[in-house]
């Protein structure tokens, strides 16, 4: 009976060293996978925010670009108002 008693608590030594290492690796895979979660949401974050500024870059330029051509063709038309206004007229120095 001593020996079944002794057996019986190297057994129950041994399963409980076998359960606490089955919960200590849940623990770990959950911290690990946390960890992940975290590490990828932060990488994600920095993804989303630089696209977003590219795209309001993007929509800024092309703002600036639309009033630029604008002025650029209002420009154009008094130049060229300009330049009809100075060409030597045939029927004044006739």
């Amino acid at each position: 009976m001593f020996v079944w008693r002794r057996m019986c608590e190297r057994a129950a030594k041994w399963i409980l060293i076998g359960v606490a290492a089955m919960v200590a690796m849940r623990f770990y895979y959950v911290r690990e996978m946390l960890a992940a979660f975290v590490l990828f949401s932060v990488l994600f974050g920095c993804v989303a925010a630089a696209l977003a500024m590219l795209f309001t870059v993007d929509r800024a330029a092309r703002a600036a670009t639309e009033f630029l051509e604008l002025r650029w063709k209002g420009a154009l038309q008094h130049a060229r108002a300009w330049h009809r206004m100075s060409e030597p007229r045939p029927w004044i120095h006739r």
